[in-house]
């Protein structure tokens, strides 16, 4: 079962993963010890000059300069080679050299009978340092303590047993404690390289991650750069209809958006616009919208006795039942206008029409009387006709909130009066550099643009223009009521 199912550490960090790190942090340790040996070493010369008999300091000394100089060597071939399987045997080639001097001095000093034998226990403090398995720390250790018992042995001369046996306990301690510690340090360095691994494998699954999502949302960038192609693709261009020149534009902001217009030729002289905002942004909202343009277009085509508040009561029942079914939570304000003889026949709630009046050179702004698409599901008698009598040369603006809502540094709305203002200035000119005038404007007057803004104009012209296909007509103009106006 265990090699179905590996262990928690064995999945994240496999052997062949920790031997280069442990051999490198191993041969790194052997470093550090040879670079204590080359100072401590020769250093210790000064208690020989204090503690030892007088005849025996120059030959410590030559013990402790020969040791001195293998070390130094042994600590430059470390630094200049790198850390390999058998890094391990610098650290044993150290204690082998330095624990077997310090045994030939107690040899000098009378055998098991010196105390000189505590400088070993340094020797096998060495093996604390280094962060290797617990059995090279016991035979690193034991070697040191078999050293100094053979050549005492050997040639140490007589010696008292409790000398000995008191020497060899303290030593065997010291062997202890290096093996106890061995395996703490060991499992330390084990758990910390775990820990180290798991993070760097975490994050490379954050990078990979961070990866596919950024590879996601450049797709779906593109598909919404697709998706808005498509929205303003769908949109008509500017034209005469009939009695009326008609222009519009949208500009879309960052996101798919909501904004909709539509000019209609149903056939039979009969012409409309459109013109509304869906909540919100994005996919959703865009797609109400191109089924709010599918929904009108079908209708006044296929209804020639259908009114725009007929329309509009048909395409808030359509646009309900949809967007259930996409369980989104949308509204719409719409505009429906049909373009007659008199002038504009329009239902629906939207923002204020601000006509223009040649004959007065002045701007008057028209409240809706209807209700917005999608809240009810039977609009009743909001659902109304509401009569604009246009005059040859007047000029009418449907516009969506993006137009008046554009903020400028400070958090000051562009507004009504200021789009009134504006359009009073550019009424008489051709509808396309009048509406680019108005886009002008807005634009120089926004710190960013955070919706779409649409912008639609449509002028009465003279019927001798409007057979012709000229911008507009000469005729008098009989003034119609203002309710709120702006000077031009």
């Amino acid at each position: 079962m265990s090699a179905l199912f590996p262990s928690r550490r064995e999945a994240i960090d496999p052997d062949r993963r920790f031997a280069p790190y442990h051999q490198a942090m191993v041969h790194s340790w052997c470093g550090t010890v040879s670079l204590l040996g080359a100072i401590l070493v020769p250093l210790f010369l000064v208690l020989d000059w204090f503690t030892m008999p007088r005849e025996l300091v120059p030959r410590f000394a030559e013990y402790r300069g020969v040791t001195t100089g293998i070390v130094v060597l042994q600590l430059v071939v470390i630094r200049f080679t790198r850390a390999a399987r058998f890094s391990f045997l610098h650290g044993y080639f150290f204690t082998l050299l330095v624990g077997g001097m310090i045994a030939l001095m107690t040899v000098d000093l009378g055998g098991f009978d010196s105390s000189y034998y505590a400088g070993l226990n340094l020797v096998i403090a060495a093996n604390l340092l280094i962060p290797w398995r617990a059995w090279h720390a016991a035979v690193n250790s034991i070697s040191t303590v078999l050293t100094y018992v053979v050549l005492n042995a050997i040639w140490g001369g007589p010696f008292h047993t409790a000398s000995m046996v008191n020497n060899l306990f303290f030593l065997g301690g010291s062997v202890v404690i290096a093996i106890a510690t061995s395996i703490a340090k060991f499992g330390l360095v084990r758990d910390e390289f775990d820990a180290r691994l798991e993070l760097e494998d975490a994050n490379a699954r954050l990078e990979r991650s961070r990866t596919d999502l950024k590879a996601a949302r450049d797709a779906l960038w593109g598909e919404m750069e697709m998706a808005k192609r498509i929205q303003t693709a769908l949109l008509p261009q500017n034209r005469r209809v009939g009695r009326y020149d008609v222009a519009a534009r949208m500009m879309p902001a960052a996101e798919v958006g909501g904004d909709y217009y539509d000019i209609i030729e149903a056939g039979a002289g009969r012409y409309w616009v459109a013109i509304g905002d869906v909540s919100g942004h994005g996919v959703e909202s865009g797609l109400v919208m191109m089924m709010t343009q599918t929904s009108i277009l079908s209708l006044v085509r296929e209804n020639p006795g259908l009114t725009p508040a007929g329309v509009f009561r048909e395409v808030n029942g359509v646009l309900l039942e949809n967007i259930s079914r996409l369980r989104a939570s949308r509204y719409m304000t719409l505009n429906v206008v049909q373009l007659r003889e008199e002038g504009l026949l329009l239902a629906g709630k939207h923002q204020d029409l601000l006509v223009w009046r040649r004959g007065q050179g002045r701007v008057e702004a028209v409240s809706n009387e209807g209700c917005w698409i999608g809240v009810v599901e039977d609009p009743g008698a909001a659902a109304v006709d509401q009569t604009v009598a246009l005059q040859e040369g007047d000029v009418a603006l449907f516009y969506t909130d993006g137009a008046t809502e554009a903020m400028d540094a400070r958090g000051e709305m562009f507004g009504e009066g200021r789009l009134m203002a504006a359009l009073a200035r550019v009424a008489e000119r051709p509808l396309d550099e009048a509406l680019e005038a108005l886009f002008a404007e807005i634009e120089g007057f926004r710190a960013e643009q955070v919706d779409d803004v649409t912008l639609l104009l449509v002028r009465k012209v003279a019927p001798a223009a409007a057979g012709a296909g000229a911008a507009g007509g000469e005729a008098v103009p009989t003034p119609a009521p203002v309710r709120r106006g702006a000077g031009g």
